[in-house]
């Protein structure tokens, strides 16, 4: 395969380091950093396929700095004009600095109009390029941090598609949830801000004061006199900010994860009458997080006035200056704006290493989910499986869930292709577990498992569910319509496959029944249909699927006499020439089965069909007994 050209560069294997709130508030601005290089470098690599717009944006900002130089004379030559001192009318000069002026046109008579007309019109034009430019240097910013915040989350969220489910059993759905989309935006968002800031701030401040030097610099020396002065009110809050902005970040994501476990177990909530109890979980969090934004949004507001208030103390000098050398008032307009404009660039410098580090502690945890290793990954020479037969075979096979509890132990199996089976045996004998192992949700700890004679470990895990069908007892439907919902089972499916499979599943009379027919929508989960609805949504989805391989986990425990009669009849039909497995509960289910598998504690304690299981094996015996009220019949 083509690589992509847009793809970022091969990242570094090392591990970033996880930057943590408390870390990261103790942390000097230059430790920050020095901590932080890796993680910049990797974000950097995600800016590299769009470098050519980001260097617009970098270009636009740096012009866009500049042009403030041509602003300042500009107004300053207009102004000595339209408004001239004794001076320039004694001389017919337009001072513009120390030594240096220009001529002064002649402004009389009707000429005289239209040259002042002109000369007021570059005001507007000046400030509309300088306008223009800034918004090229956002656009292009704001165009690059949008494509790196969609590829964060594109891969953020393959990434966690790519994870076992033993990483899911140990994970919060609504952390994820808050790393894919909030913090993926703040890496993006805060990114974006940093790399204008870095370079348009700067330049503009360093222009300002430029012109300032080169207008006047005994007014520029006194009037910034105070300016170190305003760095102080910055270091003393910063870290104040960076606490509490982190921990706001924190709380967020408890939220989301309070508010994900209310919507997931609405019927647990519903049935127990515990919605004040959710509300007050997710109020308590709101509060919090309030509390914390207040925190840190005073602690930056504070520092816009603070900083103002010592900036006019400079302004004051300089007024003062201004009076002592009887300056003119175009000359100290124009001087005091140009002062005045250089704060707005340093307030915002002042806010960087807050927007940084709450950009890079976001971009560490993103990270930390995009290196996380899947437990169970794909071989590097795993070949596709092709041309199934349908032959399983589980070699003595051991598996543990926690280590020193096997929830399976030394099992082997022989199954053949085209028949049924049936796995029978107490809750926790490791029936399910057979299914996991199968599917390659967990891998053995010892033993193997295979499939027509080749160990699944040496196959892709895509190919190997791809040949498997399923039916769970536990069915998870999607809020999308009737007919997208079974055709999930196959992509590719036609409309007319997907009502074949509906007939085939006795689903089609209900779903010809509702409102709009296969384009109803189900409700998220399928809360609009019943149990028994929803699992033969679930059954036809098996059906479409029409996989070598099927797995059946009591595929019909929710649906009345009549229904299971046919929907065994569909299953018939569709086992034909497929290896079937089935988990039951109910050994009405399976007593027709090729082989039924005694399970208990783990192991297979016996196999054989039903007849020979009730003469030979207690377990099954047991089973059979508590089910038919202790009578035995062959």
């Amino acid at each position: 395969m083509a690589a992509d050209p847009k793809a970022p560069p091969a990242e570094a294997k090392k591990p970033i380091k996880r930057l943590s709130r408390k870390q990261a508030a103790q942390m000097s601005l230059r430790e920050f950093l020095a901590e932080s290089g890796p993680l910049v470098r990797r974000l950097l690599s995600y800016v590299h396929p769009y470098r050519f717009r980001f260097g617009l944006g970098i270009f636009f900002g740096v012009i866009f700095g500049l042009f403030n130089s041509i602003v300042i004379l500009g107004l300053k030559y207009v102004f000595e004009i339209v408004l001239p001192s004794d001076e320039a009318l004694e001389t017919g000069r337009v001072p513009i600095a120390g030594n240096f002026d220009l001529p002064r046109p002649e402004l009389s008579g009707e000429h005289g109009v239209w040259t002042v007309l002109a000369l007021c019109g570059i005001v507007p034009v000046l400030i509309l390029v300088r306008g223009i430019l800034g918004y090229l240097s956002r656009y292009f910013i704001l165009w690059v941090g949008q494509r790196v915040l969609y590829d964060l989350r594109s891969k953020c969220f393959e990434a966690l598609m790519g994870q076992s489910l033993r990483f899911y059993s140990k994970s919060k759905g609504g952390e994820l949830m808050q790393t894919v989309f909030n913090r993926t935006r703040m890496v993006a968002s805060a990114g974006s801000d940093v790399a204008a800031s870095m370079v348009k701030h700067p330049v503009s401040i360093v222009t300002f004061v430029g012109m300032l030097f080169f207008l006047d610099w005994k007014f520029a020396l006194v009037a910034f006199v105070v300016f170190p002065l305003c760095i102080l009110p910055v270091i003393h809050i910063s870290q104040k900010v960076r606490k509490a902005g982190g921990k706001e970040e924190e709380e967020a994501g408890m939220v989301l994860v309070t508010m994900q476990e209310a919507f997931a177990g609405i019927r647990v909530v519903k049935s127990l009458a515990r919605e004040e109890y959710e509300c007050a979980r997710f109020d308590q969090g709101c509060k919090q997080i309030e509390k914390l934004v207040m925190r840190w949004r005073k602690a930056m507001e504070i520092v816009a006035p603070m900083v103002e208030t010592v900036a006019s103390l400079g302004i004051a000098l300089g007024l003062a200056y201004a009076w002592h050398v009887n300056m003119s008032a175009g000359t100290f307009l124009i001087l005091y704006a140009s002062l005045i404009a250089v704060y707005p660039h340093a307030k915002a410098l002042s806010q960087l290493q807050i927007m940084l580090q709450k950009c890079l502690i976001a971009a560490s945890k993103v990270f930390e989910v995009l290196d996380h290793p899947p437990d169970i990954p794909d071989a590097p020479d795993a070949q596709p499986l092709q041309n199934v037969r349908g032959a399983i075979s589980f070699d003595k096979v051991t598996f543990s869930y926690q280590p020193g509890i096997p929830a399976v132990k030394e099992v082997s199996l022989n199954m053949e292709p085209g028949r049924r089976y049936a796995l029978v045996g107490q809750s926790g004998s490791g029936k399910s577990t057979l299914f996991s192992l199968l599917l390659r949700f967990y891998d053995p700890d010892e033993g193997a498992i295979l499939i027509d004679g080749k160990d699944i470990r040496s196959i892709t895990q895509h190919s190997l569910r791809d040949h498997i069908g399923i039916v769970n007892q536990d069915v998870f439907l999607f809020h999308d319509t009737i007919l997208n919902n079974i055709r999930y089972g196959n992509l590719e499916a036609t409309d007319e496959q997907i009502i074949e499979a509906a007939r085939h599943a006795h689903a089609d009379e209900f779903i010809n029944a509702q409102s709009k027919g296969y384009e109803t929508i189900i409700g998220d989960k399928g809360s609009n249909l019943s149990g028994g609805q929803q699992q033969r949504l679930s059954i036809a989805r098996a059906f479409v699927r029409n996989a070598p391989i099927l797995l059946l986990d009591e595929a019909t425990s929710a649906l009345d006499s009549e229904s299971e009669r046919h929907i065994q009849e569909a299953i018939d039909t569709l086992s034909e020439g497929k290896t079937v497995i089935a988990i039951a509960h109910r050994l009405s289910t399976i007593l027709t089965a090729d082989a039924i598998i005694v399970m208990d504690a783990g192991q297979v304690v016996a196999v054989g069909n039903h007849s020979e299981l009730l003469g030979t094996c207690d377990t099954y015996r047991h089973l059979y007994q508590l089910q038919f009220g202790g009578s035995l019949q062959a």
